[in-house]
């Protein structure tokens, strides 16, 4: 039987990490990758497991960069026209091309799929000691690999719609279907989000860089306020779920927000865990930098200047309160080139406002404290890229109670709030409203604010059908429009391999 294209092996890197297992056998024969797991030690899961993460991480321009490149279509963050031929600017007419951008599906069909398989291979395999104390301590680290399958189908249903349904790797093979979304949310996604949280221990074993249960409780009321909207449409049933596994969080956890907003951006304080509750850590020392670097500098930034892949929406800017947030979020002036030199025959420099800068867009400078170097010099960075926090954990949690009673209760308020004080917002400023849809509209607009460029938006924008909305000036005749959904196009080479019907309109 045939193989997909995204079945990949883990054993190669197990072999290669792990010591544990005696390889000499009578008669001598090759040991197969089950029965290597089947052997593995607590140390040998650990390192399995491990070994996830990169392939979550998918190198300097795989998850972070794909994710931030979709995420064009969203409203907060957009590209740089003048750049010739630019691809993302088909995510600027809301219009994916199966070509064009076909590196963004590529990679994150790869990646996620990746993840699957071999956290698959860990669950179907490991076995576990007869001792109940050892067999918890495997069943804390196994929990991560029901995290993470949990966690990419997660994605790959907001991506791409039906995807094929892979529990065994037996059942991955050429011609097997793809999946309808809500049996993949009841058959995976919710199954493994629920056994994480039973497995995971309440602290990581590494920071924020390895999932807790209650990383895993966010993601599980994310899903639940997901399912709640588009594209199933389940309504108030599951916004109640999603409120009432936030609010454990908010009751048991001991999480808290970081007293500063911008000290959840500093290179040094990315080991910190009273708000990161999952993240990806990059470091340009140990061959696992992020995108963060020349990605987000102006092209026209002295005396580096950058690629400029994003700059900062300037209505979504403009919009934004002026708050401590937005402080850290964007460098609104910056020293460039006049084009003279002085008598030393060195460059003559300014400071300019983006108006006046060459492409007249505000930057992103969310990241800056992460390069890896003089700023706007290196390609890659370190620091973190966020996939839950406890501020998202605020907000979901105001959002969904609001929603799944039509009322608005003081601990929703007090939700809010949190996050609003945090900001800098004067008393007078915060949210105080009981009325359910005036509520709703300051969640979604804090939401978009508290999040600015963590690759968040536009499942946020999706989710609540509000893509037309906020996107007006692109959504009439755009490939979303035409064809009444907000999927990305399933790899061509996947369509070519498997004969499936691509997303309509691709």
């Amino acid at each position: 039987m045939k193989r997909l294209l995204y079945i990949t092996t883990l054993a190669a890197g197990m072999l290669a990490t792990s010591s544990c297992v005696d390889l000499v056998q009578e008669p001598q024969s090759f040991i197969t990758e089950e029965e290597y797991i089947a052997g593995m030690d607590l140390e040998g899961i650990q390192q399995a497991v491990s070994a996830l993460y990169t392939n979550l991480w998918y190198g300097n321009y795989g998850l972070n960069c794909r994710l931030q490149r979709l995420n064009v279509c969203a409203d907060d963050v957009t590209f740089r026209a003048a750049k010739a031929n630019n691809p993302l600017a088909n995510y600027g007419k809301l219009s994916p091309n199966v070509t064009v951008n076909t590196d963004d599906y590529d990679i994150t069909w790869s990646l996620f799929f990746n993840v699957i398989n071999n956290s698959n291979k860990l669950i179907n395999n490991t076995v576990f000691p007869d001792n109940e104390t050892d067999a918890v301590e495997f069943k804390k680290v196994l929990g991560e690999a029901y995290f993470l399958r949990g966690l990419s189908y997660f994605y790959l249903v907001r991506l791409y719609g039906d995807v094929p349904l892979i529990l065994k790797a037996e059942e991955a093979s050429t011609y097997m279907p793809r999946t309808a979304v809500a049996e993949i949310y009841d058959k995976v996604i919710v199954p493994s989000l629920k056994t994480a949280v039973e497995w995971l221990p309440a602290t990581g074993r590494n920071t924020s860089a390895t999932p807790t249960k209650w990383a895993a409780e966010a993601c599980l009321a994310d899903v639940y306020l997901t399912m709640a909207s588009w594209p199933l449409d389940k309504g108030a049933a599951y916004y109640s779920l999603a409120a009432e596994t936030a609010a454990d969080i908010i009751a048991n956890s001991g999480l808290y927000l970081t007293a500063k907003y911008a000290d959840l951006w500093k290179e040094d304080n990315k080991a910190q865990t009273n708000e990161v509750m999952f993240a990806l850590h990059h470091s340009s020392t140990l061959k696992t930098a992020s995108n963060y670097g020349k990605s987000y500098y102006p092209a026209d930034f002295y005396p580096n200047a950058g690629w400029a892949d994003y700059y900062g929406n300037e209505r979504f800017f403009l919009n934004y309160p002026d708050d401590e947030r937005k402080a850290w979020n964007y460098m609104t002036t910056w020293k460039v080139k006049t084009g003279e030199k002085d008598a030393n025959n060195k460059d003559i420099v300014k400071d300019v406002y983006y108006t006046e800068s060459g492409d007249k867009l505000p930057a992103i400078s969310k990241y800056y404290d992460y390069d890896a170097g003089a700023p706007g010099k290196s390609a890659q960075a370190n620091g973190i890229t966020c996939i839950y926090r406890y501020a998202d954990v605020l907000l979901m949690y105001a959002e969904a109670s609001a929603r799944a009673t039509n009322s608005v209760d003081a601990d929703a308020l007090a939700a809010i709030q949190a996050v609003q004080k945090r900001a800098g917002y004067p008393d007078a400023q915060l949210t105080a409203t009981t009325d359910p849809a005036a509520f709703l509209t300051a969640v979604f607009n804090e939401r978009g604010w508290e999040f600015f460029a963590e690759m968040k938006r536009w499942f946020d924008l999706v989710r609540l059908e509000k893509v037309s909305e906020v996107r007006s000036e692109a959504w009439a005749g755009s490939v979303f429009q035409a064809n009444s959904h907000y999927y990305f196009p399933i790899p061509y080479q996947q369509i070519n391999l498997t004969g499936w019907t691509n997303n309509t309109g691709y």
